[in-house]
């Protein structure tokens, strides 16, 4: 089922810390300037720096590499290539089963280069600067091969292949088709057939990529600190791909200054990087700068989905079929695969509507183009985009306000079981819309729209209700041809013998407030003041086995992981509390650092004397049969994905004479269960919001006819600024079920605002006039569209 209430949460006569908006702990090291971000980390002395030498081309054959001249510079440690790591085999994401064609990425191209980008050799130096020096001293030469950069290009019979094994450029396809779909297709009263477009987009963290290497030849042991989301991830395929056990292999992830799904992926560089540390037995350093980013990490979307959805006369939408290409780039990125948005973009788009007859082909298509993979909501907000405007488009045809349409199409009754398979154990979507609707003043609204006057400028409305599947647990990804992901979280408590606690986490901390949220829980079950808990996150040396911070799982996997183990301790403590007061285990309550016995508050005993006694520091004994230490370690999986729900409402007006766009008025009513600190829970919506809005209004990752990057700098790729930035309304809604279960929330902000700005712009430009199904609608490609097509 989607949801798993916890019982714990059921007792309404707890002073509960879950709920409460508490100050971020880790903001006050953040802002004094006290963080240790990958460019921070001091191995000590002997560091050497790295450079790459990367193709110039999207797609060549290597005539000559002649790294003599690079070698004899001064300071030049080594000039790497392929020939120097002969044990590294090509980097494969997938897997052979049904639907996917495995393809490998070299670690470094050795006779042929797919991307601009792709790296060639690594040289090493004893400062960054001499490195990049040493570069451009390297005599390659390339023949330049066709290529093909979109992905509607790259399946014609005459387009140039990538790989000689994969034929029409295709890597992965996944079909599906509900019973009898055809039939009750062709039944349909009415259809309406449209093509959705976005293009390609980058993740534009903060801070770029970046990994250190140490090797120690004694022991064997090598560490990896790296700019990561997935430590745990990155320590398997490191010690796969250089044949090392895993515990040999240590990675950590420092403070990470932004990922978005970008630095879920396991890169080249860092198993280059590790390689090389082993090679020269020296501290290894990398660090990639803004152009390398916008160069090599992995980006997203740009995707084409072909639509025809059948309908009656009352709106209710009766059958969809879609037909979904992907361009994932020159390689499938590891560790999600090919499969990762194509099957993601299917999946998403039933919602929270009754479909009940729905047929696809999901395709994923290479192409000369610099990899892609996850980013936040992955496919999600472009399926949302083409099933949200699908929705404006049928209310208008029928002259139904597109308020009422969905309402008609939306589920009721729970549990819920949709056209895929998927289980909706509960949900709240009627109330969340109905009440969206009311604070956004809709009808208010509504009326504004049809008085205006000024035909310089025009108003339009948006909706979107949307699912977002977090949380998604081992059975989810093996489905889906991802078997590197393991999917499960685990977390490890231990009560000091000084009464404070650690509780060491298998997520890494990448901004989003996971050692405030994951503390309230501890301090909630145990009683422990958040000051005397220490939570700590992206360290593999430290951490139990997991998968890593990603696809809204931090508190729907990682949190119940955390709740579990709490409960083990607190257990254990009770235990000890209640044989030195001499009661039942049962009747011992937690809370302030003591133990008391319910209904009488004077009977106590502090954590502190507790811990003191389980680690054998005082008089007092243990009960019979107790083991010393107090310590828990807890995995948490969950059978499927975990639903939670979005209603996204926005007004903009444009300003015809410049295409301009302003938000004026934006609302959210979410479900994400139970909420453990509703401060974090806004940011994290907020922000969602603000990267959807950069995605419908100006981002763009624009290619060149020869493959080349035309946007690789921030002066040429536009993101959203303050001045774009609207205030938002949001609030949360749950079902009387829902209140009880840990959702995830980190992506619906996203998934919501690209369909719902879309189609609020959409509304105000007029369907009749202009349909809008490519993004970004930009201030000029809004002033083509009210321009119309040439005469």
């Amino acid at each position: 089922m989607s949801a798993h209430p916890n019982k714990y949460f059921h007792d309404p006569a707890r002073n509960s810390m879950i709920g409460e908006s508490v100050f971020r702990i880790e903001d006050d090291r953040l802002l004094r300037g006290r963080a240790a971000f990958i460019d921070d980390i001091d191995v000590g002395h002997g560091v050497v720096h790295v450079a790459f030498l990367r193709s110039q081309y999207a797609h060549a054959r290597i005539r000559k590499l002649d790294v003599a001249l690079a070698r004899a510079l001064p300071n030049i440690v080594a000039v790497l290539t392929a020939q120097d790591f002969p044990r590294i085999k090509p980097i494969c994401a997938d897997f052979e089963k049904p639907g996917f064609v495995v393809a490998g990425r070299p670690a470094l191209a050795a006779d042929r280069v797919r991307f601009v980008g792709d790296a060639i050799a690594m040289v090493v130096a004893k400062n960054p600067y001499e490195a990049i020096d040493a570069v451009e001293a390297i005599d390659v030469e390339f023949e330049e091969l066709p290529c093909v950069t979109e992905a509607k290009a790259a399946i014609q019979p005459n387009a140039p292949l990538l790989f000689d094994h994969v034929a029409k450029n295709v890597i992965y396809e996944g079909t599906f088709e509900s019973p009898d779909f055809a039939a009750r297709h062709a039944a349909a009263p009415l259809k309406i057939k449209e093509t959705f477009s976005a293009a390609r987009v980058a993740a534009v963290p903060i801070e770029p990529r970046g990994c250190i290497a140490s090797f120690q030849k004694g022991s064997g042991n090598l560490t990896l600190w790296s700019s990561t989301q997935s430590p745990h991830l990155v320590r398997a395929v490191i010690a796969e791909y250089l044949d090392l056990p895993k515990s040999d292999v240590r990675v950590i992830a420092p403070d990470v200054g932004g990922g978005f799904g970008a630095k879920t992926v396991v890169y080249p560089e860092e198993i280059l990087v590790c390689a090389a540390a082993m090679k020269l037995d020296a501290p290894v350093k990398w660090i990639g700068d803004r152009y390398e980013d916008m160069l090599t990490s992995a980006q997203a979307r740009d995707h084409i989905y072909e639509v025809e959805a059948g309908f009656d006369r009352d709106g209710i939408v009766t059958s969809l079929a879609a037909d979904i290409i992907i361009n994932i780039g020159a390689y499938p990125s590891l560790p999600m695969g090919s499969s990762l948005e194509a099957n993601g973009a299917s999946r998403n788009m039933p919602g929270p509507y009754t479909l009940k007859n729905f047929r696809y082909r999901t395709r994923a298509i290479a192409t000369n183009t610099c990899p892609t993979g996850p980013y936040r909501g992955v496919s999600a907000p472009l399926a949302c985009f083409t099933v949200e405007g699908l929705l404006d488009r049928i209310a208008h045809e029928l002259k139904l306000d597109p308020a009422e349409l969905r309402r008609r199409n939306l589920v009721r009754e729970f549990p819920f079981k949709n056209v895929l398979g998927q289980d909706y154990a509960e949900g709240c979507f009627v109330p969340s819309f109905e009440r969206a609707l009311e604070i956004f003043d809709y009808d208010i609204l509504r009326k504004r729209q049809q008085q205006n006057t000024n035909n310089d400028l025009r108003y339009g409305l948006g909706i979107a209700i949307i699912t977002e599947q977090t949380g998604m647990g081992a059975s989810r990804y093996k489905a889906r041809g991802i078997l590197r992901v393991p999917g499960f979280e685990g977390a490890h408590i231990k009560v000091e013998p000084d009464g404070t606690l650690v509780a060491a986490i298998s997520q890494a901390a990448i901004g989003q407030g996971s050692a405030t949220a994951f503390s309230q829980i501890v301090s909630d079950i145990v009683g422990i003041p958040i000051k005397d808990i220490r939570i700590v996150e992206g360290d593999t040396g430290r951490t139990p086995e997991g998968s890593g911070t990603f696809a809204s799982r931090g508190i729907t996997i990682a949190g119940n992981a955390v709740l579990g183990a709490a409960v083990k301790v607190r257990d254990k403590m009770a235990r000890i509390a209640a044989h030195m007061i001499e009661c039942d285990p049962a009747d011992i309550r937690f809370e302030n650092g003591s133990a008391h016995v319910a209904g009488a508050r004077d009977l106590k005993v502090s954590l502190r004397t507790i811990a003191a006694a389980a680690y054998s520091q005082t008089e007092a004994s243990l009960p019979p049969g107790e083991s010393h230490g107090i310590e828990a370690i807890e995995y948490y999986d969950t059978p499927t994905a975990v639903i939670a729900s979005m209603v996204h409402i926005a007004s903009v007006i444009i300003d015809t004479r410049t295409g301009n766009v302003k938000i004026d008025r934006y609302a959210v009513v979410h479900d994400c269960g139970r909420m453990i600190n509703p401060t974090l829970i806004d940011g994290q919506i907020q922000g969602g919001i603000v990267q959807g809005l950069g995605e419908v209004l100006m981002e763009e990752i624009e290619i060149g006819d020869s493959g080349q990057p035309l946007t690789v700098s921030l002066m040429d790729y536009q993101l959203p600024r303050a001045c774009d930035v609207m205030p938002m309304q949001i609030e949360a809604l749950h079902s009387e079920m829902g209140v009880n279960t840990l959702k995830g929330v980190g992506e619906g902000g996203t998934i919501g605002s690209v369909p719902a700005l879309a189609n609020a712009i959409g509304d105000a430009l007029g369907l009749e006039k202009a349909r809008v199904n490519t993004l970004p609608l930009t201030a000029k490609y809004i002033r083509e569209l009210i321009a119309g097509p040439p005469q």
